[in-house]
């Protein structure tokens, strides 16, 4: 994310704060770190927050490494669509990464890194894809393709990342393991990393999210709106996340496809916004739980705001 995208979200979100009453402003600072700092009464609970982000990321990758990101600009591609629906689609997907500080690319013809697939069985598709070793599917190493294959429900979602140091070069780990049979094939080196400096609050590197894949069951969305999806879309490949498997205090748009939710949301949520914007505002070698320190401020900022 650019310096220039992460001014530009927090000039919003100051703005917002300046149409508050001047009661409520004075409630709204930084600390020296540059978090947000809402105080006074506040009607968002930041531990009950905390939980649901835990839950919708995973409890490992909440607090090990740099959460997942899109590093360059995001172009949606549709399939098994009609092409107004896929419009309207990809446009709501724009519109969302654009509220959450997603630096997008709407050229004509722009190299779609972000897909949204329909189909009669997503399992059949992704054991195709498999099989074929298709560019879909090419660099997900063998226990994220195992994580697929685990998911429930008529989605499945998966991102394809590599493993970089803070500035960008790739490096040899874990996750890089289609990098390093490449190098290896072709009797260059591996890459290390030059990083000589770490600590608690600077990771050693970050993890770039190349491509976002979602296979949707199309008997599951006859009552869904190209906006429902594109929603879901949003939450589930723009970031690393999955479906809640807790009962929270707040709502998701992730929980939009649980058989036994009574009424979930079809809209992205004022928590969903504010994990987003968390995310894509922190630094890229921020670990996991600070990269979404500030989700339940930015909360409590939209909550104010109305």
């Amino acid at each position: 994310m650019t310096r220039t995208t992460t001014k530009a979200i927090l000039a919003t979100l100051l703005a917002c704060a300046s149409a508050l009453p001047v009661a409520a402003q004075e409630q709204v600072q930084r600390d020296r770190h540059g978090d947000i700092v809402v105080e006074g009464e506040r009607s968002v609970d930041g531990n009950e927050v905390g939980q649901l982000a835990r839950d919708v990321t995973g409890r490992q990758a909440y607090s090990g490494d740099p959460l997942a990101r899109f590093q360059r600009p995001v172009c949606p591609g549709v399939w098994g669509l009609s092409p107004d629906n896929a419009q309207a689609l990809i446009d709501r997907i724009y519109d969302n990464a654009t509220r959450a500080g997603v630096e997008v690319n709407q050229e004509a013809g722009c190299p779609a890194n972000l897909w949204v697939i329909f189909v009669n069985d997503p399992r059949e598709t992704f054991q195709r894809l498999r099989d074929d070793n298709a560019f879909l599917v090419r660099g997900l190493d063998y226990w994220a393709r195992k994580a697929v294959t685990e998911q429930e429900g008529p989605v499945l979602a998966w991102n394809v990342i590599s493993v970089r140091n803070p500035d960008g070069m790739p490096i040899a780990s874990p996750g890089n393991t289609a990098l390093a049979a490449a190098e290896a094939r072709s009797g260059g080196e591996i890459p290390a990393n030059p990083v000589t400096q770490m600590s608690r609050t600077h990771a050693a590197v970050r993890q770039d999210i190349e491509m976002s894949v979602m296979l949707v069951q199309r008997s599951a969305i006859a009552h869904l709106d190209a906006w429902a999806l594109g929603d879901y879309a949003t939450m589930r490949t723009l970031a690393q996340t999955r479906p809640p498997r807790e009962e929270n205090a707040y709502e998701t748009v992730l929980a939009l496809f649980d058989e036994d939710a009574v009424s979930p949301p079809e809209r992205l949520t004022r928590f969903d916004l504010a994990y987003l914007q968390s995310l894509y505002m922190s630094r890229v070698d921020q670990p996991g739980r600070q990269a979404l320190r500030n989700v339940d401020e930015l909360m409590e900022l939209d909550a104010r705001a109305e």
